[in-house]
Order: C-alpha cells, then structure tokens, then sequence
C-alpha cells in the first residue's frame, strides 16, 4: 500500500462537484516543509479530495472551512498541467480515506 499522511490548514472552504454519480469534496491543503535547524521553512499547497458515493452524506464539508487544522490519511498520486506560459507544472493530488480535525 502506499499512503501519505499530511498535517496542515485548510487554504479555503471545501467545493462540492458532482463528477458522474459521485460527489467530491475538493480540498486545498497548506502544509508547512521544515527543512531542519538552520533551512526556512516553506509551505508546499497540496490537492485533495473526499469522495462520496450517491447517497452518502455531504455533512462533513459543512466543517472544512479555511484555515481549519486538519491531519489527512490517503492515496497520493502527481497531476501535470501547462501554466500560462506553456510551462508543464506538477503537483500533488490525493485521494482522501481519512480525515481527522486537530487543535
């Protein structure tokens, strides 16, 4: 299995869109890097999303709202997209499994 485990702020609210019979809760998540004593830290945004099947409650998207502390559990995968200079830029995509809200 391969999993990641993040702890960081939500960057805004949670966005629900109906991809086919599913719903996904959309997520943007600030996670703070520390790169040891003597390096800045700097934060990495990473995507993620919760899926729902028909039928499964939406409810918990009513509590994720920005700068919400939460700890996320999932799959974790690299998406590519072209900026507006034509640049191909990578980021971090992960599929939600659990999701836990700290402080």
């Amino acid at each position: 299995m391969y999993k990641i485990i993040l702890n960081g702020n939500l960057g805004q609210d949670a966005e629900i869109k109906d991809v086919g019979s599913k719903k996904a809760i959309n997520l943007r998540i600030a996670v703070t890097l520390d790169h040891g004593k003597d390096s800045a830290e700097n934060t990495e945004w990473v995507r993620a999303v919760i899926w729902k099947s028909e039928g499964q409650s939406l409810k918990i998207a009513d509590y994720l709202k920005k700068g919400k502390h939460v700890l996320v559990e999932g799959t974790p995968s690299a998406e590519t997209y072209k900026n507006k200079e034509g640049e191909t830029k990578v980021y971090l995509h992960v599929n939600v499994k659990e999701i836990e809200f700290l402080g």
